[in-house]
């Protein structure tokens, strides 16, 4: 008689698959995908016949950026294809992913070989292997569901702090789409106390200054020379 893979796994560990899956908000029916995704390669060497997370790792990778960019387009309606590529990038990125990980206390359910330590980069592989296995065992729903509840607020942060109103990023955009290249930003000069630094930028598109503007920062300044220097390129083409 063949032993399946669900029923291989001992008392302890499937009380330990439990407690994750509760945390998680995920009632698995093959709880061994959750398990395999939770082991890495390490362990499965020392393990004949055991499978480690890499499968699940790159197929959750595809399903994570798919079900976060459908998120950002509703979430987010009115921003453009740049700035939402910006915020999915940070949200997908290992940074992101390791402290999620943390969050739910993963290392404590990641099975490693005798000779590994534990390594952020291996808490957001296999985060990402959980959401191939969600995906896999349930279907698109729940990973929708986990998703959001997972990324929803990092969503909100990583907009607050960086992403709305990027003007730099538009300001690429629109030059690229036009095949003017990517605007230059030279800083100036800088005013000012060096604690309290005033930053004056300059940019200019095909080698043409088109703005300049001053700023408590340099990327402040940037933002601010892009804001300018987009409405005059806009209203340049409105009048052509």
């Amino acid at each position: 008689m063949t032993t399946s893979p669900q029923t291989s796994l001992n008392s302890r560990r499937v009380k330990e698959l439990d407690q994750l899956s509760e945390r998680l908000g995920v009632a698995f029916g093959r709880m061994h995908l959750l398990n395999e995704a939770l082991t890495h390669s390490s362990s499965a060497a020392e393990q004949p016949g055991v499978k480690d997370y890499e499968r699940l790792e790159f197929f959750g990778d595809a399903v994570l950026k798919f079900v976060i960019s459908e998120y950002l387009l509703e979430r987010f309606p009115d921003y453009s294809e740049g700035q939402l590529t910006e915020i999915r990038s940070v949200l997908v990125s290992d940074k992101v992913l390791a402290e999620l990980a943390t969050s739910l206390n993963l290392s404590k359910y990641i099975l490693l070989g005798k000779q590994v330590q534990m390594r952020p980069s291996i808490m957001a592989q296999s985060l990402e292997a959980i959401i191939g296995a969600v995906y896999t065992d349930l279907g698109l729903f729940q990973t929708q569901h986990l998703v959001v509840k997972l990324f929803g607020n990092q969503a909100t942060a990583i907009d607050r702090d960086d992403i709305k109103d990027n003007f730099k990023a538009e300001l690429q955009e629109y030059t690229q789409a036009r095949s003017q290249g990517i605007p230059t930003y030279t800083v100036m000069q800088v005013d000012g106390p060096p604690h309290d630094p005033i930053f004056s930028v300059s940019v200019s598109i095909e080698g043409k200054d088109l703005a300049s503007a001053s700023g408590k920062s340099k990327k402040q300044a940037e933002q601010e020379a892009a804001k300018i220097a987009l409405s005059i390129v806009m209203g340049q083409a409105q009048k052509n």
